[in-house]
């Protein structure tokens, strides 16, 4: 089966995703070693999903991260279930992006 190409929409979702985690993640005073050993990642994955990139050979696709994934993150943040999700979209919605 062949990858699948990212829509504009996902794309923008991944981008704010992006910026909303190296944001989140300096504002709580974590370097991204930190939040990976908070969130049991690689420092790697914090990396990618902070760039919004896979890590694939192509490197054209947005992040993409697994449910489990953003639960470990929502964890490694002390966010209830859903939270990251709707903060995401609040801070898509703002200006601060």
């Amino acid at each position: 089966m062949p990858k699948r190409t990212p829509t504009a929409h996902t794309a923008e979702v991944a981008s704010a995703f992006a910026s909303w985690l190296r944001r989140r993640r300096e504002g709580a005073g974590m370097t991204q070693e930190d939040l990976a050993h908070r969130a049991g990642l690689s420092r790697n994955q914090v990396q990618n999903l902070e760039n919004n990139r896979n890590n694939n050979a192509t490197g054209r696709s947005s992040a993409n991260p697994s449910l489990d994934t953003l639960l470990a993150l929502e964890a490694a943040f002390g966010l209830a279930l859903g939270e990251l999700l709707v903060e995401v979209r609040e801070f898509m919605d703002s200006a601060e992006r």
